[in-house]
């Protein structure tokens, strides 16, 4: 008989289907149940965590390798759970592979969600390696921390870096990354 829920969103009232607004709900709850609970003390910039994690390099995100089984809202039961990114050149580390797999998020960790990154595109990434393993991780796979900035997104045509790269700038060139990498 009612089966919807009136919600006000700006001036408006809105109707909502009972069975969305428990998934929005539930997803509300979840995220405040189990969200990063992290404060970033000091300098959490890119270039600072490039210095104090073992592997450093520019990728080429090659495809998304793993699926939540979950269904997402707007992700039509295919929300990625991991990719496989291609490495262009390393900067640091002992990682001999030409490709690797980072994980994201499952809605229960402290790491950004791999649907934040677009198969084609390339980033500097700093990840570490996985510490505790989820279902079908490798340790030999990587993970990026939500709480500081371990990723940047490059232009590798134009050849720069864009994101929160030191406490002051937020764009620079490759060339000048590669230059402050090996300080």
């Amino acid at each position: 008989m009612y089966n919807y829920i009136y919600t006000y969103v700006g001036n408006n009232y809105r109707e909502m289907n009972k069975k969305n607004f428990l998934t929005v709900m539930l997803l509300l709850f979840s995220y405040t149940t189990f969200a990063c609970d992290c404060e970033c003390e000091g300098d959490c910039s890119f270039i600072n965590i490039a210095h104090t994690v073992d592997f450093v390099a520019l990728v080429k995100v090659a495809e998304y390798s793993d699926y939540l089984e979950e269904e997402i809202l707007g992700y039509d039961g295919s929300m990625p759970l991991s990719m496989t990114v291609e490495i262009i050149k390393k900067y640091k580390g002992e990682e001999t592979r030409s490709q690797i797999k980072i994980w994201g998020d499952n809605g229960a960790l402290c790491r950004p969600y791999t649907a934040n990154f677009e198969v084609g595109k390339y980033y500097l990434i700093a990840p570490e390696k996985v510490k505790e393993q989820q279902e079908n991780e490798n340790l030999s796979d990587y993970e990026f921390f939500s709480c500081w900035t371990d990723y940047l997104e490059v232009d590798n045509d134009l050849q720069k870096v864009y994101g929160h790269y030191s406490k002051n700038r937020d764009k620079v060139t490759l060339q000048r990354f590669e230059k402050d990498v090996r300080k």
